[in-house]
């Protein structure tokens, strides 16, 4: 229990340290990330051995594929998000990352949405996700976010810290994992 505790600590910490210097200097640090995520190694291997190990790695395991399923699809998430993810991974482990993308991808639906309204850009953010969606599909081009111009811009640093706040207390208090 006590490790439980612990990892949720330095997961809260490690991702609202990412919201604010992804917030404020549009980057997250992988002086940040990456001894977090060799800290859940040691705490997952402290805490319960070549099983906890196992589970970090696994973690790690599932972030990287969000990189290589975004690289898929052309530069969607920024490398700081990915190792925030892994790092998120090697501390929680696979399934609870899992949790952590769904609402992740809730949250920063939403987000995105009420962004684009707020800055009047929803309609030409649809188009462009629009075009780049025809170009992939029927040109086989990857999409690329990062040539696009939107108006507004959403840190992602955010969706994934309300993400796996969210899925912490979904399987803190309802026992999902």
């Amino acid at each position: 229990m006590t490790m439980t505790i612990v990892s949720a600590v330095l997961m809260s910490a490690m991702v609202a340290i990412a919201v604010y210097s992804d917030v404020r200097l549009g980057r997250i640090y992988n002086a940040v990330t990456a001894p977090c995520a060799l800290l859940g190694l040691v705490l997952n291997g402290v805490s319960d051995g070549m099983d906890g190990v196992t589970s970090s790695l696994l973690g790690l395991a599932v972030g990287f594929g969000v990189f290589l399923f975004s690289s898929m699809f052309g530069r969607i998430l920024g490398g700081g998000d990915v190792k925030l993810l892994m790092a998120i991974g090697a501390i929680q482990g696979p399934v609870f990352l899992l949790w952590t993308l769904m609402y992740m991808a809730l949250i920063g639906g939403v987000l995105a949405i009420v962004v684009s309204l707020w800055h009047r850009d929803l309609f030409a953010s649809l188009r462009r996700l629009a075009g780049g969606l025809m170009m992939r599909v029927f040109a086989k081009v990857p999409i690329d976010v990062g040539n696009t111009k939107p108006t507004a811009k959403l840190p992602y640093a955010i969706p994934i810290a309300l993400g796996s706040y969210v899925a912490l207390y979904v399987v803190t208090f309802h026992g999902l994992h």
